[in-house]
């Protein structure tokens, strides 16, 4: 099941004890909280956003802010605002009888916690409120539910019952009756503050389950504490599954401390890409000098550029601002880097040398290069693979022991096909050129890209007609 409906609080939530000093930050990583809740939500198909607060010249803000970010214009997504004076007539309201989702406005939390909590859900006239297992040191603030010990039945809310101590998660699955208990609470205390006694009084033990988020991250950030776990579990997801050895190990690194010092200062993932292009156009203008030094610096930037460039795509991933047009983009800058850089390499070696061989062997490594991304090109829109080459990396990898790919050629291809990633060919041709060994390095790209190039022309035909064939027989 797939609930469209959200109510999201925008109340400032209770902070911990009374004068405690542990705020949270209002912005993480580029983005309000409120706005990456509601973005968010919108991941796991929620489209109708009602959000409540204390009073309606906040939520006046509230909508400009969110109605002037394309990110909710280009989705297609209803927000309205209702002040603390309005719930009465929101409860009466027809529209908002059916389930929705309740959620706390600082809620950091997977998409996946809101599909599995739908999949588990109880019943039109039950509740099921999300929760996970209480941390050591965690505030003594943390509203606390008490289940059995199956962990899905609810004893009690808070207070010192038996049972199982769990934390509430900041968000539930409730029913249009709900909605009236809540509203009703929230107009006694005339606060939109979800504590310990809101809870008790707006969910019957009797008739809400527990659901445990179990791995997925689902936290509302209350504190600088609860604010750096949501960091580290933002900073976790804007890794992709697809990385490389390198990348995986190393870049990844690097390129999320400083995504999130761009974040910070609001730099756009298009900002990085121009960068990044530019940073990649020197390396190879450095390394067709010629010499030892500026191959080296030539070579450095090189893999800087790798590292740098997916800042681009983390900032996109973390802010919400991903779209067809970057990704085509940073797909066409790394193709001109990556050529680029090649063109530059047996160049800077003829001027060190004066040795024609290099321009010879440059200029077959060109045509080569060329060769392969016009297949590229082909296949990639031809077969709907996407257009970035570890998709075509990864089909490659996956390739041996298909119907026509039985082959020893195709099972060598599959093994040695993660060397043409870039983080791969960034990483050792800077060792190459560190250890002075340019040369070897430019002689196993002359073999190296002409077979590149020939593999994908049979491999990208096979394939095409491979898939043809299935669409056929289904």
């Amino acid at each position: 099941m797939r609930l469209d409906k959200a109510v999201v609080m925008t109340g400032r939530r209770g902070q911990g004890p009374s004068g405690a000093k542990d705020v949270s930050p209002r912005t993480i990583l580029g983005l309000p909280m409120l706005e990456r809740t509601v973005l968010t939500a919108s991941q796991a198909g929620v489209r109708e956003f009602t959000l409540i607060g204390d009073d309606s010249e906040a939520g006046k803000a509230i909508l400009s802010s969110l109605g002037d970010d394309k990110r909710f214009k280009e989705k297609d997504m209803r927000l309205e605002y209702v002040p603390l004076s309005g719930l009465t007539d929101l409860v009466r309201r027809e529209g908002l009888r059916g389930r929705f989702w309740l959620m706390d406005g600082d809620l950091f939390f997977a998409p996946a916690v809101l599909e599995k909590a739908a999949q588990a859900d109880p019943g039109e006239d039950r509740d099921l409120l999300v929760v996970h297992d209480l941390e050591a040191g965690e505030p003594e603030g943390r509203l606390t539910i008490k289940t059995a010990d199956d962990g899905r039945t609810i004893t009690a809310f808070g207070g010192d019952a038996g049972g199982r101590a769990v934390s509430f998660a900041g968000a539930g699955l409730c029913s249009g009756e709900t909605l009236a208990r809540l509203a009703e609470a929230f107009t006694k205390r005339g606060s939109v503050r979800l504590d310990a006694d809101v809870l008790a009084e707006t969910f019957d033990p009797a008739r809400t389950a527990a659901f445990d988020a179990g791995p997925d991250f689902c936290e509302t950030v209350t504190s600088k504490a609860s604010a750096k776990r949501a960091e580290r579990y933002l900073l976790g997801t804007a890794r992709k599954p697809t990385d490389g050895f390198f990348s995986r190990n190393f870049n990844r690194y690097i390129s999320t401390f400083l995504t999130r010092l761009l974040l910070k200062i609001n730099v756009s993932p298009m900002e990085i890409s121009v960068v990044v292009l530019f940073v990649g156009l020197l390396s190879g203008w450095l390394v067709g000098k010629g010499g030892y030094r500026n191959a080296v610096l030539g070579a450095f930037l090189f893999e800087l550029a790798s590292i740098i460039d997916g800042c681009d795509g983390e900032n996109a991933r973390l802010t919400f601002r991903s779209s067809k047009l970057g990704g085509t983009l940073d797909v066409a800058g790394d193709a001109l880097i990556f050529v680029f850089f090649f063109m530059n390499l047996p160049i800077g070696l003829y001027r060190s040398t004066g040795n024609n061989l290099w321009l010879i062997l440059g200029g077959l490594s060109l045509l080569s290069m060329v060769l392969f991304y016009v297949q590229f090109s082909i296949y990639t829109q031809r077969s709907g693979i996407g257009n970035n080459i570890v998709a075509v990396v990864k089909d490659i990898e996956k390739s041996a022991g298909r119907p026509g790919f039985t082959g020893k050629i195709d099972w060598i291809a599959s093994k040695i096909a993660p060397i043409y990633r870039r983080d791969f060919f960034a990483t050792w041709v800077f060792l190459f050129i560190l250890f002075g060994a340019a040369k070897i390095f430019m002689g196993i790209l002359a073999v190296l890209t002409p077979v590149e190039a020939v593999y994908m022309f049979f491999y990208s035909r096979r394939r095409l007609r491979q898939e043809k064939t299935a669409e056929v027989e289904v």
